[in-house]
């Protein structure tokens, strides 16, 4: 079955799942766009043999990766995987080179034989991480996730931005606007997180001076960046201590205790750049940012990284 030019384009403009693809026509590869969606329309998926090849953008155009990570099917590593398996296609070519760049307004991307969609609205979540729960979107050991608690999280294809390790509690974001994530969690950037601490024993003033420095923790050879310590209250077997840090490394705040001696009982996180936990919001619940909330974070950002430059 053969469908003209002016047949594709008909349906292209009637079918909800062509809508994104109304500029290929003037797309200089428009010939081989036509007879694979030609095909698509038949319903034959097989590689066409177009009178020109498949198209890499090599110089504009967004990381392939990049795209599906966007677009919610997957995190940035698993869409690598997705790639170099074999399971994207771009206009009809399997594509398992990364770094392929493509244009999302006119290239034909597809995962498992399923055009995927470029997204047109983004979400950002607030919640207040209770005691017990892993910090991803999903666990392959089948152990309950922060997503779990978050409505439509897996639907929306929510990401936690940054981690909080399964003992710890306080704020966490959580979007499906992965471009932000990387910006957010950058050292250069200097995003300030706050927390408060419980730790056993009583701490001593010139045990917080070495921590305010930065310290060589095991198994790295960088010491932590300089850092805001400071002694809420202390007891005789246990001490309160607030934090700010900006950076992320892995369990950082226990390690940096263990090192000097005190193991933390208690983490939890209360700010997150200008974002503060509210107090109404108990453990286990979640809020949607406002919009003055997001572009207020964003805006951090910008200024962040006009300092760096």
């Amino acid at each position: 079955m053969l469908l003209s030019f002016q047949t594709v384009y008909r349906i292209c403009h009637s079918n909800k799942a062509f809508y994104s693809y109304r500029q290929l026509w003037k797309s200089p590869s428009r010939w081989n766009k036509y007879l694979y969606l030609r095909n698509y329309c038949t319903g034959v998926f097989h590689q066409v043999e177009s009178k020109e090849p498949a198209q890499v953008h090599s110089e504009a155009g967004e990381r392939l990766q990049k795209f599906l990570s966007n677009s919610g099917i997957a995190s940035r590593r698993h869409a690598e995987q997705l790639i170099t398996s074999g399971r994207v296609k771009c206009n009809g070519v399997v594509v398992t080179a990364l770094g392929t760049k493509i244009l999302p307004d006119e290239d034909i991307v597809e995962v498992d034989d399923k055009i995927v969609h470029k997204r047109s609205s983004y979400r950002w979540v607030m919640l207040n991480k209770p005691f017990g729960l892993i910090t991803t979107a999903k666990d392959d050991r089948g152990r309950r996730t922060v997503c779990d608690l978050v409505k439509d999280a897996y639907k929306d294809g929510l990401i936690p931005v940054g981690r909080l390790d399964q003992a710890s509690t306080g704020l966490l974001l959580l979007t499906n606007e992965t471009n932000w994530i990387h910006k957010l969690l950058h050292p250069k950037f200097g995003h300030s997180k706050e927390y408060i601490v419980r730790i056993k024993g009583r701490i001593e003033e010139k045990t917080l001076d070495k921590l305010r420095r930065g310290i060589l923790l095991p198994g790295e050879d960088k010491p932590t960046v300089p850092a805001v310590f400071k002694a809420i209250a202390c007891y005789a077997d246990h001490s309160y201590v607030r934090v700010v840090i900006r950076e992320g490394r892995k369990r950082q705040i226990r390690r940096m205790f263990l090192t000097v001696g005190h193991n933390v009982l208690s983490l939890e996180r209360i700010r997150f750049g200008s974002l503060l936990l509210p107090s109404d919001l108990k453990q286990g619940k979640w809020r949607d940012l406002t919009p003055s909330e997001i572009t207020k974070l964003k805006t951090e950002f910008v200024k962040q990284n006009r300092n760096v430059a």
